[in-house]
């Protein structure tokens, strides 16, 4: 079936405005180096649907619900560096849902002063919505969790090759 080029515009535009969600996900949370990280915890929490899902390795939880989530940031914003780098995104968009996975580098520093690389992926579900596009669902799935002074060479190993597949 052969998609007029209003539809394939259409399709464009959606991956387009996923892209830049993902964006300011990983913006609203960065920090260190100018500021506090998770300055916006209220920012992060209106990229979600109502009852939007956020959920993370087992040590960072799981909050269901825009307060839910606004909460849990402002937990975060203890850590006092952090950098997400996001790439190799792949988006699906199904009507008014998609489903999107990203490859992640997270590099932290977290309280007490020790760093951490974390590689992994975000598993997403979005939904259109008269606002645009919003998370219904982000999941980050880690590969592998290691003290940034053993590089990413001898990490401990998280997730298995099934780790975070539909």
């Amino acid at each position: 079936m052969t998609r007029s080029i209003e539809e394939r515009l259409q399709v464009i535009e959606d991956r387009e405005e996923i892209a830049q969600l993902q964006a300011r996900y990983v913006n609203y949370n960065d920090g260190g180096w100018e500021g506090p990280t998770h300055q916006h915890p209220d920012a992060v929490a209106n990229l979600f649907v109502e009852d939007g899902i956020w959920e993370g390795p087992e040590s960072s939880g799981r909050a269901r619900g825009r307060a839910a989530i606004a909460a849990l940031f402002r937990e975060f914003a203890a850590i006092p560096f952090i950098v997400h780098y996001v790439m190799n995104p792949l988006i699906e968009i199904e009507g008014d849902t998609a489903k999107g996975e990203w490859h992640a580098i997270v590099t932290a520093t977290m309280p007490g002063g020790h760093a951490l690389w974390t590689l992994g992926k975000y598993v997403n579900d979005y939904v259109r919505t008269s606002d645009g596009w919003k998370y219904q669902k982000l999941c980050f799935v880690p590969a592998a969790i290691s003290p940034y002074e053993l590089g990413w060479g001898k990490q401990q190993f998280v997730g298995g090759p099934s780790a975070g597949s539909r």
